[in-house]
């Protein structure tokens, strides 16, 4: 006891306030507890006297009451005892952070439970209990931080008076927040949280038919051809065999994306110093055109991911300093890495990749010569030529001549089945193939089936395959006999389907096709989906559907790219970017012109998601010049002064640190 009244004499007097605080806590938090475990007790049992309580048949409602009861006698108790030397009135921000700090609070208590049984696979008593505890020290050591630097401040007090060393912590984390330094690391965690959200959901992804076979490809149960992307089923492989898991791929997508949208929504807010853009930025991935695929495995999921990834890579590159040339070599290769993962992984994405290859470059290097250019193109068709000889040599896929579903789509929606026949004779087809292509384009016709011939109209069951590299060469020579001939025709018919494809839309949700157990392969079959949570997710997205069906129409996405790229100027320097950005999503979509095999969403996916971007950064650059009208107004005393003005926020807005030289502002490029 001596030894305690003389440590108490000499120790510093913050040790002594802050050890005051921790036994005032604990006392207000124990308290808070019995009521929280008493009211609710009472309120689902009720006194011994009583049948029940009054909520008996309502336990959740009990459970928020009583929590509720229990965050009063808290804020009382730490208000009015634990931090009484710093009451003040009562305001709507004290009272705002301290409900936040309790909802946090509750959130860090279960996830240690959701993680040891989610995660983790543990269920026993003692597993729950030690996670509980863990959740529970984690969550009072949070309350007491926040209380004491955020919720309950000193009144008055001077800022630039700090006693002690915990005053001193508490101040600087206050001017950190004041100053934004903090919010970029706010912004990852929840594009980090929002990341895991997702993967939740698709846990262990959505599988479409294609997505099924390239599973099986990876796993090694069927072996590799070029029906499909094989880089796609490569990487697939690597992952598998690297964490053991077939939901690494999706949880890998999840990443690009997430990432991606991170460091530009930390881009928005060192240039518009508005945590409410940034956060916007983030959301893109909550959009209902853009979540809907997060999860499914898809070529063209991965291609509009990566083309995301490479625009981001270009506008942090512009923030580059001038003497950073090796940074700059380094950020063309790993663009030009993803650009020719873009090819592989969808054939006809090429077109799509010009244009942000020249935002990459022009971003890079602003001016660049022509040895530049010609050196970074040689980057480009060396490293796609060196992957594409890579995946080719390790996967070995099977030829499959794909590309002929095209001429044989034609040639059955083009000309008639007589027609047919004496083209086929013509070019020396077999005469099994030739009836075979007649009577798919009598099926076609009668059933009216406008696509997709191969595999709803010609019978591979009874006629030969119409793949094979004798029948391939066939129907090349016929389509390149006929379709010149019937050119009204064929382009009457390309239309028609690239008009479904603008104007229908067809599988705007993909939940997979992973409920037919005969295309379950073992892996995922022991791994059900949560039905519960993609049923939430299909209601979000298809309400969506039925309110806002633009969102998910091809022609809207092309709209917004024309705009995109035919405005000469948009506020703020981004002009060229964003031009760049309309004329990617517009190549990509009129090169379905003559290949569009039906009508899917999936095909305007990229689209989509560059005309996202794109408009929200149009918005931030039109806050940003509003923002400094109204400082120059203020400034001038209500005279106008011109756009290009000091960029200088407004008193009192919240800005990070300092702006780069590309910042948004309100002058056009």
């Amino acid at each position: 006891m001596m030894r305690l009244t003389a440590w108490s004499r000499h120790a510093p007097a913050w040790a002594r306030n802050i050890g005051r605080e921790v036994a005032a806590f604990g006392v207000v938090g124990a308290l808070a507890f019995v009521v929280e475990t008493a009211s609710f007790n009472l309120l689902i049992f009720g006194s011994p006297a009583s049948d029940g309580g009054v909520l008996g048949s309502a336990p959740v409602v009990a459970s928020v009451v009583a929590t509720l009861l229990a965050m009063v006698v808290s804020w009382i108790g730490n208000r009015y005892w634990t931090y009484r030397d710093r009451r003040g009135a009562v305001d709507r921000r004290e009272l705002t952070l301290f409900v936040g700090v309790n909802l946090a609070g509750m959130a860090v208590t279960a996830l240690p439970v959701y993680v040891s049984h989610e995660l983790l696979g543990l269920g026993s008593p003692f597993s729950d209990n030690a996670a509980r505890l863990v959740g529970w020290a984690a969550a009072t050591l949070l309350r007491f931080v926040a209380y004491r630097s955020l919720v309950f401040t000193r009144s008055g007090e001077d800022p630039t008076h700090v006693p002690g060393t915990i005053d001193r912590w508490t101040a600087a984390l206050r001017d950190t927040r004041r100053r934004g330094s903090l919010w970029p690391w706010t912004l990852a965690a929840v594009a980090a949280a929002s990341a895991y959200a997702v993967t939740v959901v698709f846990h262990p992804g959505y599988f479409s038919a294609d997505s099924l076979v390239q599973l099986r490809e990876a796993l090694g149960e069927t072996p590799m051809h070029d029906w499909h992307p094989p880089v796609m089923a490569l990487l697939w492989k690597i992952l598998i065999h690297s964490t053991g898991a077939v939901s690494a791929m999706a949880a890998l997508q999840a990443v690009v994306l997430w990432t991606s949208l991170w460091l530009l929504a930390r881009l928005v807010w060192q240039n518009t110093g508005s945590r409410g853009l940034s956060l916007a930025t983030l959301a893109v991935g909550l959009a209902p055109h853009v979540v809907n695929f997060t999860g499914v495995v898809w070529k063209d999921v991965h291609m509009a991911y990566v083309l995301l990834a490479v625009f981001v890579l270009a506008l942090l590159a512009r923030e580059l300093p001038a003497d950073r040339t090796r940074t700059r070599w380094v950020l063309l290769v790993v663009g030009v890495l993803f650009l020719a993962y873009a090819v592989l992984v969808r054939k006809n994405a090429f077109p799509a990749v010009i244009p942000v290859f020249v935002l990459l470059v022009l971003a890079l290097w602003p001016a660049p010569g022509r040895r530049r250019w010609l050196v970074a193109t040689g980057v480009l068709v060396a490293v796609t030529a060196g992957a594409n000889a890579a995946v080719t040599a390790a996967a070995d896929p099977l030829p499959s001549r794909q590309y002929a579903q095209i001429p044989l789509d034609d040639l059955v929606h083009v000309l008639t089945p007589a027609q047919i026949r004496a083209a086929a004779d013509r070019a020396g087809a077999d005469p099994a193939l030739r009836d075979g292509l007649a009577a798919a384009a009598t099926t076609c016709r009668t059933k009216k089936i406008p696509s997709d011939a191969y595999f709803h109209c010609y019978r591979r069951d009874t006629a030969p395959d119409p793949l094979s590299p004798r029948n391939v060469d066939a129907m090349t020579d016929m389509w390149s006999e006929q379709m010149p001939k019937h050119w009204r025709g064929y382009a009457e018919y390309r239309l028609q389907l690239f008009g479904k494809l603008l104007f229908q839309t067809n599988y705007p949700f993909q939940d997979g096709t992973r409920a037919l157990p005969s295309q379950q392969p073992d892996a995922i079959a022991d791994t059900p989906s949560n039905e519960m949570l993609k049923s939430t997710l299909r209601y979000y997205v298809l309400g969506f559907v039925r309110d806002v069906p633009f969102l998910f129409q091809g022609w809207f996405w092309l709209a917004v790219s024309l705009v995109l790229a035919l405005r000469r100027r948009w506020a703020g320097p981004y002009t060229r970017e964003l031009r760049l950005l309309g004329a990617s999503s517009i190549l990509y979509v009129l090169a379905y012109l003559p290949i569009a095999p039906e009508s899917n969403y999936r095909y305007v996916y990229w689209p989509a998601i560059a005309g996202t971007v794109a408009v929200l950064l149009i918005v931030s650059a039109h806050v940003v010049r509003r923002r400094t009208k109204a400082t120059g107004s203020a400034a001038t005393g209500g005279a106008e002064v011109p756009a290009d003005a000091a960029e200088t926020p407004a008193d009192g807005a919240e800005t990070p640190d300092a702006r780069p030289a590309g910042a948004l502002s309100g002058r056009s490029d």
